[in-house]
């Protein structure tokens, strides 16, 4: 079985979700079989989760500090690092199969690689109130109308949001940590990153002093690699 050296995914999302993949297919009975130990599973599982909180700290821009990227950076590595001795120490070995082998998220080589087309659809985002204050749920899907979407190219949403103080912000809290918005934005451009996911329905919290502030939000498709697509439309609520 022909394996391919270059197996890491480029994008931390795409680390994530692999780790995630193979944590998830390494059951009792498959630990038993192929010799992991209780502890090493224990030490992958928590390293996954150190990684994954790390990176949601810094998606925030507005809240990003040095020392959460250099962590963020730090938890990453770490995470690669069992990674690659998971699949050096025990994926290599018998009793695994191929079946077992492209569970685990690794491919053979193709001699002809199709290439993941950049994000193709255009997503929506409507928004709600969850019940709670200081926070509200995006909803995203594709526009209405849109053609089906391909799985590999519209992966995930890269979601953004701004906020505006009402009559919009002053020159000091433009320029402020929370860039908040001068006039409402006619795209994303103005808006700041907040997150990737995967799901359907994302909460989007915000800070007790914002309440009655507008936040604007807005979403356009991500692939495998990171590469986003078109902007969809801006919409908005008041943050309650």
């Amino acid at each position: 079985m022909a394996k391919s050296t270059d197996w890491m995914p480029p994008s931390r999302t795409g680390i994530l979700a692999m780790a995630h993949e193979q944590i998830a297919y390494m059951t009792g009975d498959r630990r038993t079989a192929w010799g992991i130990p209780t502890d090493k599973f224990t030490e992958y599982g928590t390293a996954y989760a150190a990684a994954g909180a790390a990176l949601q700290k810094v998606l925030d821009k507005a809240e990003r500090t040095h020392v959460q990227t250099v962590e963020c950076q730090a938890a990453f590595e770490a995470l690669r690092k069992i990674m690659r001795f998971f699949r050096d120490r025990y994926f290599k070995i018998p009793p695994l199969s191929d079946a077992d082998w492209a569970a685990l998220g690794f491919r053979t080589k193709d001699p002809h690689p199709t290439p993941v087309p950049a994000p193709a659809g255009v997503p929506a985002v409507s928004l709600s109130y969850p019940g709670g204050p200081h926070m509200l749920d995006a909803h995203l899907g594709p526009m209405a109308g849109t053609e089906a979407l391909d799985s590999e190219s519209d992966y995930g949403y890269a979601l953004y949001r701004g906020i505006m103080p009402q009559g919009g912000a002053t020159l000091e809290q433009a320029a402020s940590v929370k860039h908040y918005l001068q006039a409402p934005p006619v795209d994303g451009e103005g808006l700041q990153h907040y997150r990737f996911t995967r799901r359907r329905k994302e909460r989007v919290t915000f800070d007790g002093a914002e309440a009655g502030m507008t936040a604007y939000v807005c979403a356009r498709y991500e692939n495998r690699k990171g590469q986003v697509g078109n902007w969809g439309p801006v919409t908005s609520s008041i943050i309650p």
